[in-house]
């Protein structure tokens, strides 16, 4: 007999088709048929629930087998519910399992709560109610809401993991502001949160009660900060501009930042997965950017500011040549003095100019070469890397157009000696015997992205300032999925250990930022 909570299941798992104008069963189908892995995602998804189709869970169970024998992850799922509920087939626990395990590891939080409820109910594995915690901790930490009210309850009792009734306040909180909560629980369910809600309140200390709001928007602001929900470089941030870098510090990954004219000075935390683009290259540590540097940073908010998490930033020269623009020189006053102003193309971006001047210790690029000097005369376009002292321009690089590949190559160069030294940053996902599914973070797409097949590695815990550990785990690669829009996201990496008994170290540290370091 389906057990209460797999009923829930069904509920949250089989939604309702996203359609558009002009969508119907012949387009999908046909785009299946090509080998599409979405397009047989959701022609399985149709036969399933019968949607512009007759209903019929065998031809539903052979596309999205079709569908996920190319890792399409929502397809892996629905072969899970398919199997656990006896859909159209003998149920099957085991094969269910393989499939959740397979989304699950790959990010998907509709999986990893379904193994949660596994585990915490021995569907198919060992009732163990930790493992059941583990699961649902990395739903929850990405907004899942019936893994949040299910990891409450295990922190209401104390099973499976140390009893917390401000984390069971905190987690049914959480799981109680979603929309919809009649759809995602059901109406009976959707109450009982409230109830428990609720009643872990009235439990709290007097302490706990007056620190409880700052908790909450704490652990809401860090939900769409999880490493798995960062896209493409460039489309993250709920806020963004031009700021001038003021200070830094390594060991906490602490920045201050301020606008070009004075005012408020935001105290930033950067994010160990933040993305980075300087000189035309993505992976650039944070320690590259100059005191005083202008930089077109991304925000998300914390529980204190909008800019209380910097999550990407661009320099000026990434951020000019990805939108056309560059400085066109107006006046040259003095020797190693110009006034320039922001085109694009041949016309003016605003009305401002402004005065700069060069240091002596500017690196200076033309033609594509380091060059001692260069002489500007009104009407050149050039790229520059300044920071603002004592409301001075100083410039510290100039190029020109001819230059810009030059410079993307010795930073492309630079960025790689020292993943040679340090490694890709990332998480441990989860140790499986010798295999080890490792999330290497967007931090570092285009450098994960160039990993391969049997590749040797060496896994590294950190230390202070994220720097690598001297213990190194030797492991090879089995396999790699980068997961972001235009192969810029997140990279999941399938490593095998070298020694097997390495992996009860690795079990125990999980939750840190961990070095991915090729060899």
């Amino acid at each position: 007999m389906m057990s209460i909570a797999r009923l829930a299941l069904a509920i949250f798992l089989i939604t309702a088709p996203t359609l558009r104008a002009g969508d119907d069963f012949a387009d999908w189908l046909a785009k299946g048929e090509k080998g599409d892995p979405a397009a047989q995602s959701e022609v399985g998804r149709r036969y399933l629930n019968g949607t512009g189709v007759a209903k019929d869970n065998a031809l539903a169970l052979v596309w999205f087998k079709k569908a996920a024998a190319q890792g399409q992850v929502k397809a892996e799922v629905q072969l899970g519910s398919i199997y656990a509920h006896g859909f159209g087939v003998k149920q099957d626990w085991a094969e269910a399992i393989r499939w959740f395990r397979s989304a699950a590891l790959k990010g998907d939080t509709t999986a990893q709560h379904n193994l949660g409820l596994d585990y915490q109910h021995g569907h198919g594995v060992p009732r163990d109610a930790a493992e059941a915690a583990r699961w649902y901790r990395k739903a929850a930490d990405q907004g899942h809401a019936r893994a949040q009210y299910n990891l409450g309850e295990l922190y209401e009792s104390g099973n499976g993991v140390p009893q917390s009734t401000l984390q069971a306040h905190l987690l049914y909180t959480l799981a109680s502001e979603h929309e919809n909560q009649d759809y995602i629980f059901g109406k009976a369910k959707a109450a009982e949160v409230i109830v428990k809600r609720n009643r872990t309140e009235t439990k709290l200390t007097p302490d706990e009660r007056k620190a409880f709001p700052r908790k909450l928007e704490a652990a809401k602001a860090l939900i769409p900060l999880h490493p798995r929900k960062f896209g493409a470089p460039g489309m993250i941030g709920k806020s963004r501009g031009w700021y001038i870098w003021q200070k830094w510090n390594p060991l906490t990954w602490e920045a201050e930042v301020t606008h070009e004219t004075p005012g408020e000075v935001f105290k930033v935390r950067v994010l160990p997965w933040a993305t980075t683009y300087r000189h035309l290259a993505y992976g650039a540590r944070f320690d590259a950017i100059l005191p005083g540097e202008k930089i077109n940073a991304f925000f998300d908010a914390d529980e204190n500011h909008r800019r209380g998490y910097l999550v990407h930033f661009q320099d000026e020269i990434s951020q000019m040549k990805g939108h056309g623009h560059f400085w066109k020189i107006l006046e040259t006053p003095e020797a190693n003095q110009f006034v320039a102003q922001v085109f694009a193309g041949d016309k003016a971006l605003d009305d401002k100019t402004h005065p700069f001047e060069i240091d002596p210790a500017c690196k200076k690029w033309s033609a594509g070469k380091e060059v001692q000097s260069v002489t500007l005369k009104p009407g050149d376009r050039v790229y520059l890397t300044w920071v603002l002292n004592e409301n001075r321009r100083v410039v510290k690089l100039i190029a020109d157009d001819a230059s810009l590949d030059v410079l993307k190559k010795i930073e492309t160069q630079g960025i790689g000696a020292e993943i040679a030294q340090e490694g890709l940053a990332g998480r441990i996902d989860s140790v499986d015997g010798p295999r080890v599914h490792f999330m290497v973070f967007s931090s570092y797409w285009a450098q994960s992205n160039q990993l391969k097949v049997g590749q040797s590695v060496r896994i590294a815990g950190t230390k202070a300032g994220l720097r690598p550990t001297d213990e190194r785990l030797a492991a090879k690669v089995v396999s790699l999925k980068n997961r972001g829009m235009y192969g810029s996201g997140v990279n999941d990496v399938l490593l095998e250990l070298v020694d097997q008994a390495d992996a009860d170290k690795l079990r125990a540290r999980e939750l840190e930022v961990q070095r991915l370091i090729p060899q």
